[in-house]
């Protein structure tokens, strides 16, 4: 309520707004024809600028058994400037479950997994009212995102090969296909072909050297032989289709592949080298063959029958052999060297060839066997090799992080005089190495059964295995880790929450004459608010720690200010400090709560004149002409006799209300929250009123206008006796939409405000 000192003044307020009036109906603003009593609002509009979802994020890491995780919840891409909505634990078998309270403008969410050993997974979901999501370990086949130019059709064609006739490739030139082409190549002496349609053509041999085949994305190449001579090189880009049945490489031809579809239909002798980016499947045996044979891959490699390895082979994707592998000694001074993973679904024998692993990943689902000869098995920086037997004939060397041998069955060293040489761990079923002793295992290499061991090396997309589990400090032994862990020598915290966000407020603004209805300036009083609350590895509340300043105080009424935890009884509250209360009309329980509640209730000040130092009945920061002022910031302390589950707690800021100029019994609350016990339930429905107690309906008009909002962020609220539809003008859009339109009405954009009726500091 307004304070109106004499008739002169409202002859003169009412000059001023007819002045306001006429200089601003040309603005042309969506509100400019209404007030806030001409909104047509939906009966079941909430009046709320953010929204509450519960939120499950789950860990599917079984090497994390034991272990807890801290997730955490960001309102835009980490990577940038944003906010942590909430930060708790997870592990396996045991999700986070949490609710928060989001701006309704926020359409998406960030989650982020650290695990203990520092590493980290994020995500993004798109906002729902229940979102669940597992992390999980990174299995997938490895995909690369190559920025390679890619040529078409569209130009560098000298002739377009179509229909079913004959066709030589010769003079240099490039010979596209661009529809559909189904003859006979008869001559291939120099130039290229380039496939961006369909190519079905039974045979090709090519010539000379020097020649290329490009299959662009798009493009489909079926072929039943081809014959590729020196340098030739064929390439097939991203979403190009290849389909090769019989086929030679003559020494220093190429395959370059980026395709996910590229298929060898029988089994292949490859004499030349072979760069795959892409996916690569060979229907039957293959053989990297020759002095000049050389597979690189970073994609998915798979022969379908057995690989037999002799050449040089570096593997940064995924090589799965459906049959055996074999690692024959490479013809030249090649290596076979694994940085990520390759996988036998039979035995894997390792003979001549020098074998490095780099952080890389072996199994066989059978026998490892190292047969006896002089080159080098050298594991280094958490490189895997995992079978169900294993049989040693020549030295294994470690290096950098620990590596590990993983066998589930039986392990035998067939050479005594052969060692495990450096940071390795052999890990059995049974933790025994038959044929060997102590001087088997030398300069940090150990044994250990696979349920015993001490390494730990984590899932990768590379290592869909791991072994072991970090094993990082927990100083409190809360089953946080230190390095997760804000209180790390406290077991009974873990975790500190914002709400809004860190150094962030909200607000809550008023209109203090219920049940009669005010001014809609929405500034009688306007209260800042962050919420600081602690919670444990359980992710249970030990406690909150609230921050309020009175920023605007628009009305000459003395006005309280409170609010209920609606699930949590008074008893729950362990202690509440912090508080002002000065006047006689607030009854405190011993731990700090309101008496005679069903439900604990914080009373934070009793009079905002006290916490202002206001004269009561003078206005705070409302009006022109008048400096500004700073009011006491309310620091309180909220501690819970036993920690509490998120779910009872609610989220901040809870059911806040008014208390009506010293007046107990007349609350003011947010459209739709239940009253205290303490309300008196006979002021409901009278004056302008329209509350139904009875259908959960609550301080809202009989056109649905409330008494109080709540918004995300600090509110600029408008000049005393100017509506809130006046300055933001989207707001009545935002109403009469029931929420769906301009959800962030408040926010200072482009044509969203006029800034003449917004109060500025003065």
């Amino acid at each position: 309520m307004k304070k109106l000192h004499s008739i002169a003044s409202c002859i003169l307020l009412v000059f001023v707004l007819c002045f306001t009036i006429s200089c601003h109906k040309d603005k042309g603003s969506e509100n400019s024809q209404k007030t806030m009593d001409q909104l047509k609002v939906p009966s079941n509009f909430s009046w709320e600028t953010s929204r509450e979802v519960s939120l499950t994020v789950a860990v599917d890491i079984p090497s994390m058994t034991g272990k807890l995780s801290r997730i955490r919840v960001y309102d835009g891409n980490p990577s940038t400037a944003c906010n942590i909505l909430v930060t708790g634990s997870a592990g396996y078998n045991y999700p986070c479950i949490t609710g928060l309270r989001i701006p309704t403008a926020l359409k998406q969410l960030y989650l982020e997994l650290t695990t203990p050993d520092g590493t980290s997974q994020q995500t993004m979901v798109p906002v729902q009212d229940n979102i669940q999501y597992t992390f999980q370990g990174t299995k997938s086949i490895l995909k690369n995102d190559l920025n390679v130019a890619e040529p078409d059709c569209s130009s560098s064609c000298d002739i377009t090969l179509s229909g079913s006739g004959s066709a030589t490739i010769s003079g240099g030139k490039t010979y596209c296909v661009t529809g559909t082409f189904t003859g006979a190549i008869t001559s291939w002496t120099s130039g290229t072909l380039k496939v961006c349609g369909t190519a079905t053509i039974p045979f090709i041999k090519i010539n000379a050297s020097g020649c290329n085949i490009i299959v662009t994305s798009g493009g489909h190449l079926t072929i039943d032989s081809l014959y590729m001579s020196s340098t030739t090189t064929l390439t097939a880009y991203q979403s190009a289709h290849v389909s090769i049945r019989g086929f030679y490489m003559a020494i220093n031809s190429k395959i370059i592949n980026y395709s996910s579809d590229f298929v060898f239909q029988a089994p292949f002798t490859f004499n030349g080298q072979i760069q795959n980016y892409g996916n690569m499947v060979l229907k039957g045996d293959a053989t990297l063959q020759g002095t000049g044979g050389m597979l690189t891959n970073s994609g998915y490699f798979n022969p379908q029958g057995y690989f037999k390895v002799n050449a040089p082979l570096t593997n940064d994707g995924v090589i799965e052999v459906n049959n055996y592998l074999h690692l024959n000694k490479a013809d030249g001074s090649g290596t076979v060297v694994n940085n990520c993973r390759m996988i036998a679904h039979a035995n894997i024998h390792v003979y001549g060839a020098t074998l490095l692993m780099n952080n890389g990943y072996m199994k066989s689902d059978q026998e490892v066997h190292l047969f006896q000869y002089t080159s080098t098995v050298t594991l280094q920086n958490q490189s895997m090799i995992s079978g169900q037997t294993f049989v040693m004939e020549r030295n294994v060397l470690g290096a950098g992080g620990t590596s590990t041998i993983k066998v589930t069955g039986a392990a035998t060293l067939n050479d005594v005089s052969k060692k495990i040489d450096g940071p390795v761990e052999l890990a059995t079923g049974n933790g025994t190495f038959t044929g060997s002793s102590s001087s088997t295992f030398i300069n940090g290499a150990k044994l250990s059964s696979i349920s015993n061991a001490t390494n730990y090396i984590p899932v990768t997309t590379c290592n869909p295995e791991g072994i072991g589990s970090p094993a990082p400090p927990d100083s409190d032994g809360d089953g946080v880790p230190d390095n997760l862990d804000e209180f790390p020598n406290d077991a009974s915290r873990a975790y500190i929450n914002y709400y809004p966000a860190k150094n962030q407020f909200g607000s809550l603004a008023y209109e203090d004459l219920w049940p009669a209805k005010g001014d809609y300036d929405m500034n009688d009083l306007v209260i800042d608010y962050n919420f600081k609350s602690i919670s444990n590895a359980q992710n249970k509340i030990v406690e909150i720690f609230p921050t309020f300043y009175v920023r605007a105080v628009g009305a000459y009424l003395q006005n309280g200010f409170g609010f209920q935890f609606d699930n949590l009884a008074p008893a729950v509250i362990g202690s509440v400090s912090g508080y002002s209360i000065r006047g006689n009309y607030i009854s405190l329980a011993s731990n700090g709560v309101e008496n005679a509640q069903g439900n604990a209730v914080v009373i934070v000040f009793d009079n905002a004149s006290n916490v202002t130092h206001v004269t009561p009945g003078n206005f705070f920061n409302t009006q022109k002409n008048v400096p500004y002022s700073l009011s006491d910031s309310l620091k309180l302390n909220i501690h819970f006799a036993t920690p509490q589950d998120a779910s009872a707690v609610g989220t901040a800021p809870f059911n806040p209300f008014l208390i009506k100029n010293l007046q107990r019994g007349v609350e003011i609350h947010l459209p739709d929250r239940t009253p205290t016990s303490l309300a008196n339930q006979a002021l409901f429905g009278t004056g302008n009123d329209n509350s139904n107690p009875s259908t959960g309906r609550y301080y809202k008009t009989s056109n649905n206008l409330p008494w109080a909002i709540n918004l995300v962020q600090k509110f600029d609220y408008t000049w005393e006796n100017v509506q809130v539809i006046n300055g933001y003008l989207k707001f009545g859009s935002w109403a009469e939409s029931g929420g769906s339109s301009y959800p962030d009405w408040y926010l200072n954009l482009s044509g969203y405000r006029d800034a003449s009726q917004i109060y500025v500091i003065q």
